[in-house]
């Protein structure tokens, strides 16, 4: 037995402060032992209590009509989408991993998420990411961003999921950090949904899947390997469960991510209100000698914990046994309130799961944080010339891979599904005649310069996509990522995003439904550490009904006219033309306005459900001339258009004002969609027509499209 002046020293060592040891002391009725202060250490860390981020993350809105489980309710968000179906899908990241091992890190990212969506029941069905990298010109950055890739594309493709692309971009702050932020989602059956069902004593603790081993134990294992993930036994696995599940042979699911089993069976506690017995000798492990804590924190992938009734035992034994997946029984629902850990007998650690779990009594932090003031806003036209030679800026334009990327990816989920391509991706594979639609939107320049803001435009222009495809949004997921909370200006940040984050969420009526935060998350520069900017990423669930409602971005018909719905501003603030030509990175926000986006998104609806349009594009990075390059490529189609003479037409063609849409109009149309515009009050203008394929902007030509898809075909394959 440890006395107190050592198990202080022990408590100091694994980062628990007094006042957190006088706390766990006064909980057990004794000194703790070294493994449970361990357990301790880890389940009050950032990554797995979010002590620093819960209380704000509580606050976001989380319930409408159709949110059967919103955020922080369980491990993935839950949404009805008619006829008797569920939807869940769940954001998480795997940042920190992907830095150092970028292949396993992006693969388990895939892996755990997937098995996150299958806890509630539900089969992934489809992937998006939203990737960040730092300069596109560095060879780690394209070694990164390959592995990435491939580990992404390799896991998925076992799982037969639907690859629907996503987004990537360039920053130098993320030289040193990249950021890999993935979305699945898939569909359950309402009856079939695995939530809240009841935990009573006597019911089996099973765990199934890859024997475990040390990985990912931080501190306790001096030979740290990042978790390898094995998507042949992760989809297998899966299979097994939704199996058991149609039989209804499965009462709860928890996946075996961070801190492991700990972190797993508190789950459980708290949620069963009852205590839970654990014989560690009962855990297959791949690998001998390994400690207490290894097995109980371990991070191994393709393991899962479920629990039964004692009476489907046999059948749950049988379907892993035909499946060749490990599966054993290593404990039992009890009727006290305790978490007991036993080794040969012996009990070696004892738990309350309310001491561990934040919600019910782990200790949250309480950090510093400021109201960040609204910088002056700067009129960059009046600082920056206008360009004497468009012809150049184009050119360098198309070459910046902010705006490469978008198309290429763009250009590869097309030819994976046949569809027409949209402003968010669709799948078609549910059964009730609605297709889905999601989305991932991010942009850090916008939140480094304003945080509140910055959310709120990713939430807009998540909304804004979905609607351009045809949907209703429904439900968003985030993924927040940022650098230490310790320092209070990168704190504050977070703080203003949750605030932004709610506003936009309840304005637009799309609740939090689930996510993630990912905190230090920072670059070396000259030898000190540098946060990234604050990137958080927006996942959207929307619905479209009738699938016929699906709109594409696409040009379809030489003469249509283009129209633009919204206005065009001198504005060029935020822009990748501001960053790219002119070397102001990093500076301004783009114009905004809630209301004028609700406006124009129920506009667009309307003329899609009338059959007024025949494509619409969001304008978005890169500004309107990227949007029309965009929506001519798919069918070689071209445009011909006239900038207005009240707008400078750098801030025309390449602002990135928001609130605007970019459609399309057959000659037929044309009538019926100018009376109905006129009767919706909000502002919209004349652009131009499709062309054969020649680009035109006020009377002068730039080419043909065959030119400029040629050389993002190109260097797609780079």
């Amino acid at each position: 037995m440890i006395n107190q002046d050592v198990s202080i020293q022990l408590a100091e060592d694994l980062g628990i402060n007094q006042e957190g040891f006088e706390r766990i002391s006064k909980n057990l009725g004794r000194l703790p032992n070294l493994l449970e202060l361990q357990i301790y250490s880890v389940m009050w860390s950032e990554n797995v209590s979010y002590k620093s981020s819960f209380n704000w993350i509580n606050s976001f809105p989380n319930t409408g009509a159709n949110i059967i489980s919103g955020a922080r309710q369980s491990n993935a968000g839950v949404v009805d989408i008619g006829n008797g179906e569920y939807c869940v899908f769940k954001m998480g990241t795997h940042n920190h991993p992907s830095g150092i091992d970028p292949y396993q890190g992006a693969a388990t990212c895939v892996g755990d998420v997937c098995r996150d969506i299958v806890s509630v029941g539900a089969k992934p069905i489809v992937i998006l990411n939203s990737l960040r990298f730092g300069e596109a010109s560095l060879d780690r950055t394209k070694w990164l961003m390959d592995e990435v890739v491939k580990g992404i594309r390799d896991y998925s493709s076992v799982l037969y999921m639907e690859k629907m692309g996503g987004e990537v971009c360039f920053n130098s702050c993320y030289d040193t950090n990249p950021l890999v932020n993935i979305l699945v989602a898939g569909i359950v059956p309402k009856e079939k949904l695995l939530l809240n069902r009841k935990m009573i004593p006597g019911q089996l603790i099973l765990i199934v899947g890859n024997s475990t081993g040390a990985e990912g134990v931080f501190g306790q294992d001096e030979n740290f390997t990042i978790p390898k993930g094995n998507p042949d036994i992760g989809s297998v696995l899966i299979d097994s469960i939704l199996k058991l599940n149609d039989e209804n042979a499965i009462v709860r699911i928890e996946n075996l991510d961070m801190a492991g089993i700990v972190n797993a069976v508190a789950s459980i506690s708290v949620h069963a209100k009852h205590g839970v017995d654990i014989d560690l000798n009962q855990i297959p492990l791949n690998q001998p000698g390994l400690g207490l804590e290894q097995v109980l924190l371990s991070r191994t992938q393709e393991r899962m914990m479920l629990v039964i009734d004692k009476d489907k035992q046999d059948l749950v034994f049988s379907v892993f046994e035909k499946a060749r997946i490990p599966c054993g029984k290593i404990g039992e629902i009890t009727d006290d309130k305790t978490i007991r850990f036993t080794e040969a007998s012996n009990v070696v650690a004892e738990l309350n799961a309310h001491d561990l779990v934040m919600g019910y009594g782990a200790p949250q932090s309480n950090r510093k944080h400021h109201p960040i003031l609204k910088e002056k806003d700067v009129d960059f036209l009046e600082i920056v010339p206008e360009p004497d030679n468009y012809w150049k800026v184009i050119n360098q334009m198309v070459n910046n891979p902010n705006l490469i990327i978008k198309e290429s990816l763009q250009l590869d989920f097309e030819e994976e599904t046949n569809q027409s391509p949209s402003d968010a991706q669709i799948s078609m594979k549910n059964s009730n005649g609605r297709a889905l639609c999601f989305t991932v939107s991010g942009n850090s320049v916008y939140s480094f310069n304003n945080p509140n803001l910055g959310a709120q435009i990713n939430i807009a222009r998540a909304v804004r996509r979905i609607v351009c495809s045809g949907g209703k949004p429904l439900a968003l997921n985030d993924c927040l990522n940022f650098g230490s909370p310790l320092e209070e200006n990168v704190f504050s940040q977070f703080v203003e995003t949750i605030k932004g984050i709610s506003n936009a969420s309840e304005f637009f009526d799309t609740p939090v439904v689930g996510g993630n935060v990912s905190f230090y998350n920072e670059s070396s520069v000259l030898g000190k550490r540098v946060a990234i900017n604050p990137t958080p990423i927006i996942g959207m669930l929307g619905v479209i009904s009738p699938k016929t409602n699906h709109m594409s971005y696409m040009y379809r018909n030489k003469g249509d006219v283009i129209f633009l719905v919204g206005e065009s501003r001198n504005d060029i603030s935020g822009s990748e033309y501001l960053c790219s030509i002119h070397k102001k990175c990093n500076v301004g926000v783009p114009y905004f306005n809630l209301d004028e986006e609700k406006a124009i998104n129920w506009t667009v609806a309307n003329l899609i459900e009338k059959k007024l349009i025949s494509s619409a594009h969001s304008v978005e990075r890169g500004g309107l001339f990227f949007n029309l390059i965009e929506s001519s490529m798919p069918l070689g189609f071209g445009f011909d258009i006239t900038s207005p003479a009240e707008i400078r037409q750098d801030a025309f063609l390449f602002g990135e004002a928001q609130g605007r849409v970019v459609v399309s109009v057959s000659m037929e149309n044309e009538d019926r969609f100018v009376d109905m515009m006129m009767e919706s009050g909000v502002r919209f203008s004349t652009l131009g027509h499709v062309t054969k394929g020649e680009l035109r902007i006020d009377d002068i030509s730039y080419g043909s499209i065959d030119e400029y898809k040629k050389g993002y075909q190109q260097k797609a394959i780079k």
